[in-house]
């Protein structure tokens, strides 16, 4: 039985094992003025500007919005790539409860709109990932993990979306030089599948720095308790996950959470925080 009632919060499955969060992405009704998508932009850019560039906007140019556009297609094209390596799970009552749980806070996230999608993976191992401009992949074991209970799933997918609000994995793109050449040769979808087939699906899965993750895990937080949830609940999930670690020899959550700080670092910085 889930912790919350999946009829309290709105929110429907588009197609199996993919849920659009914050509605369909906006539709362009002029022609950008940056008519390359951010890979493109990336390839055509020397690899010094690419490594110098501190965030989509230095790199490509044009507007704000321009850039903004440009990684959401970014985001999109990568997420295509992905799918063709990584099997979903078969959709069922957990996966709709997660897309909508999303979509709750995908609606209270007031920096930056961006159209979240979340997909639930079929891998064996507890394993989450964000991308440029909205999508997040987040692995069936890993939504077990937190046992049907609302707030803690909320605070697994908050955390992916601070990373991509805060522009993390697109910082990591944007100064990855061996996108550079590569993307000369190629562009959209084929450039982003030839990416992740070689180093970028690695790059993107590995750690963050320790004060991004802490960054992500307090976004996270202040994101449950702006929608109207337990914003606690995060350290709950935390201390459940350091307790069920400890007490065997091999880590529950497998390579997950070893690329984050420890578990119980995590817990204080949230406490300490939230105390002031």
């Amino acid at each position: 039985m889930m912790g919350k009632d999946l009829r309290a919060i709105e929110g429907s499955a588009v197609i199996a094992g993919c849920y659009n969060l914050a509605g369909a992405a906006p539709q362009v009704t002029r022609r950008c003025a940056v008519a390359k998508t951010l890979f493109e932009a990336i390839g055509y850019a020397l690899g010094q500007k690419a490594a110098q560039a501190r965030n989509a906007f230095d790199l490509v140019g044009g507007t704000e919005e321009d850039s903004l556009r440009a990684e959401i297609r970014l985001g999109r094209d990568m997420a295509a790539a992905l799918l063709g390596r990584v099997p979903l799970a078969e959709e069922n009552d957990a996966i709709r409860f997660a897309a909508q749980i999303g979509r709750w806070l995908a609606g209270n996230v007031k920096e930056r709109k961006l159209p979240f999608i979340v997909r639930v993976t079929a891998e064996r191992e507890p394993n989450a990932l964000a991308l440029p401009g909205g999508p997040i992949f987040v692995s069936w074991p890993l939504l077990e993990m937190c046992q049907g209970q609302r707030d803690e799933i909320a605070f697994v997918l908050g955390h992916e979306m601070a990373h991509i609000v805060r522009q993390h994995p697109l910082k990591r793109i944007v100064k990855d030089a061996a996108l550079s050449l590569l993307l000369r040769q190629s562009s959209g979808r084929r450039a982003a599948s030839a990416w992740l087939s070689k180093a970028g699906h690695q790059l993107l899965g590995c750690a963050y720095s320790r004060d991004d993750e802490l960054e992500a895990d307090v976004f996270a937080a202040a994101l449950i308790g702006t929608a109207g949830g337990d914003a606690l609940a995060g350290e709950r999930l935390l201390e459940k996950l350091a307790q069920e670690t400890s007490v065997q020899s091999v880590g529950i959550a497998g390579d997950y959470l070893t690329t984050h700080p420890p578990l119980m670092e995590r817990v204080a910085n949230l406490r300490a925080r939230r105390r002031g």
